[in-house]
C-alpha cells in the first residue's frame, strides 16, 4: 500500500495547512499521509499500528504485523443508517444488526472506513495485541 503524500498548503489569509503524516516505528522516516483508522487510534489514545513493512529502508526486516481486535457493527446499510422500518431492540439499532469482533490488522478496510473483507476474530495470522 503505498499512502498519500498531501503537501503543506499555504492558504490565502496567510495561515498553513498541514496533513499529519506517518513515520516508520523503526527509522522515523515519514512515509506519507496517516489513515483514517490510524487517526482514530490515535484519539482513542490505543497505540498505533507499526508500519515498518510499508518503509523502504525497514521493510525486510520488519516483524508481521500484530492482530489487533476492533469492535464492529454489521448489518444491511439502511439499518446501519437507521433508516429500516425494523423493530428496535435494546440499543440503538434494529434486530438485522450485529456486533461483531474482526481482526483490524488483516481485514481490508478502505480510507473511508467501509469494510471490504472482514478477518474474524481471533485471527489466525499472529498473535494478539494485548490492550
Amino acid at each position: 500500500m503505498t499512502r498519500p503524500n498531501t503537501p503543506d498548503r499555504i492558504n490565502a489569509d496567510g495561515s498553513k495547512t498541514i496533513t499529519t503524516k506517518r513515520a516508520c516505528n523503526g527509522c522515523g522516516q515519514l512515509l506519507g499521509d496517516i489513515t483514517d483508522a490510524e487517526m482514530a487510534l490515535a484519539i482513542a489514545g490505543q497505540s498505533l499500528p507499526d508500519v515498518r513493512r510499508e518503509c523502504p529502508t525497514c521493510a525486510q526486516t520488519a516483524p508481521e504485523p500484530a492482530c489487533r481486535p476492533m469492535r464492529i457493527v454489521a448489518g444491511d446499510a439502511t439499518c446501519l443508517a437507521l433508516k429500516c422500518d425494523h423493530e428496535l431492540t435494546t440499543g440503538e439499532y434494529c434486530d438485522e444488526v450485529a456486533e461483531q469482533v474482526i481482526c483490524g490488522t488483516h481485514s481490508d478496510i478502505t480510507n473511508g472506513s467501509e469494510i471490504v473483507r472482514a478477518e474474524p476474530w481471533p485471527c489466525k495470522h499472529s498473535k494478539a495485541v494485548t490492550a
